[in-house]
């Protein structure tokens, strides 16, 4: 007996799988590591460098500096301060250029009044009348202003230009005043760019609701074909598909032509379709469609239907049981797109660039603006900065309002 016990035990087989070595495993991630280090954190760094960086105009107005230290004096300076500024022109004749350009960011107008001065240098007299008699611009206050900004080493007057705003008092360390109305164009251009990008979630995520929900209880070839409707997109090049898009939305284009066919609009009435905020909400609506629909159908192929029908069977109208037992399941795969979306269209640049024109340009044509064209390159850095930063919020509020799985007992 003891021998047929021992027979009909079970066998119980262990299985030996050996782990891989921490240094096995730092050695797998350190490509990936390096990558991010280059390509992410080390640009993200030079960015928030540049956007507060000024120490190399600072140091070419460095006598001026000192003068202004030794010899406080009202809005505009005494003669000190004159000399000491005209030595500082005179010491460096070709670095001048990035001075003025430097200053015209402060002040308008300052990039022509210090090259013009400098070509003049030596007919001038190094003081307060000689200045003023040259041109009667040294003497305003707000030019002494804009020198006074460039002697800092480090400045927050790009980040405070990208809210519209400027340090009124550079002697102060907290003297912050509106722009003038005419010169208030960025945060116009945040609002925008908020609205879009909340508008295109909207769009995305009402439109990609149905079409996961569809694909979640469709099969066989039907499902095949509509799964790669959803993905054909990803298999086209960006550029071809805002190209097909112009082509469409142009005022010779398909759609306003199919209008004046059917005799719905005049050929002299024709609607503009492109080169506005509509054609970059339509534009961008449909490049991000997939990332709405992806993640919600994700989420409701793993939604038991049994627990919809328990709703329905308990007395639930279909309306009532979607909104308690449905749409409460499938909630993470809605808020995953919708942040995804916000994330990808906060940033977007070439689709309004190709479609948008200048009443749908984003804060991100402005950033690319600054870069390649203007080259300047602090306002650039921090736009880009406060760019990530509500991106990153975005990021945490989705972490903080997404549902908790629910814990096993």
């Amino acid at each position: 007996m003891a021998e047929t016990s021992l027979s009909r035990a079970p066998v119980r087989t262990v299985s030996w799988r050996p782990k891989p070595s921490s240094a096995v495993g730092l050695c797998l991630i350190a490509p990936l590591v390096l990558l991010v280090i280059l390509f992410l954190v080390l640009p993200l760094l030079r960015f928030a460098f540049l956007s507060v960086d000024n120490i190399n105009v600072a140091g070419a107005l460095s006598r001026t500096a000192q003068a202004m230290k030794n010899h406080p004096a009202g809005p505009v300076p005494d003669d000190a301060v004159f000399a000491a500024f005209g030595q500082d022109l005179a010491r460096d004749p070709e670095g001048v250029a990035k001075l003025a350009a430097r200053l015209n960011f402060f002040e308008g107008g300052m990039n022509s009044l210090v090259r013009k001065t400098t070509a003049q240098l030596g007919k001038i007299e190094p003081n307060r009348v000689g200045f003023i008699t040259f041109d009667k611009r040294w003497g305003e206050p707000k030019t002494w202003r804009a020198i006074s900004l460039a002697t800092h080493s480090v400045i927050p007057e790009y980040y405070l230009n990208a809210l519209d705003m400027r340090t009124s008092d550079p002697s102060s360390a907290f003297s912050i005043e509106a722009k003038p109305e005419g010169q208030r164009i960025y945060l116009r251009l945040w609002s925008r760019t908020i609205f879009v990008a909340l508008f295109v979630v909207s769009v995305c995520t009402l439109v990609g609701y149905p079409i996961a929900y569809y694909l979640s209880k469709a099969r066989g070839a039907v499902f095949t074909c509509a799964m790669g409707l959803v993905l054909l997109p990803f298999w086209t090049p960006l550029l071809a598909r805002i190209a097909s898009w112009q082509v469409l939305l142009e005022s010779n284009g398909v759609i306003n032509s199919i209008l004046v066919g059917s005799g719905l609009v005049d050929a002299a009435s024709r609607p503009q379709l492109l080169n506005n905020l509509f054609a970059t909400v339509l534009v961008m609506s449909y490049v991000l469609l997939p990332y709405a629909v992806l993640p919600t159908y994700a989420v409701m192929n793993r939604v038991q239907p049994s627990l919809f029908s328990a709703a329905l069977t308990l007395g639930a109208s279909p309306l009532r049981a979607f909104f308690s037992v449905y749409l409460p399941q499938t909630l993470p795969g809605v808020l995953a797109g919708g942040i995804l979306i916000f994330v990808l269209s906060f940033g977007f640049y070439l689709t309004p660039e190709l479609v948008g024109g200048p009443s749908g340009s984003l804060i991100g044509n402005l950033i690319a603006y600054n870069f390649s064209q203007s080259l300047n390159w602090g306002l650039a850095g921090a736009l880009s900065t406060m760019l990530l930063l509500v991106i990153a919020a975005a990021a945490l509020l989705l972490r903080a309002v997404r549902p908790k799985p629910a814990r096993k007992a």
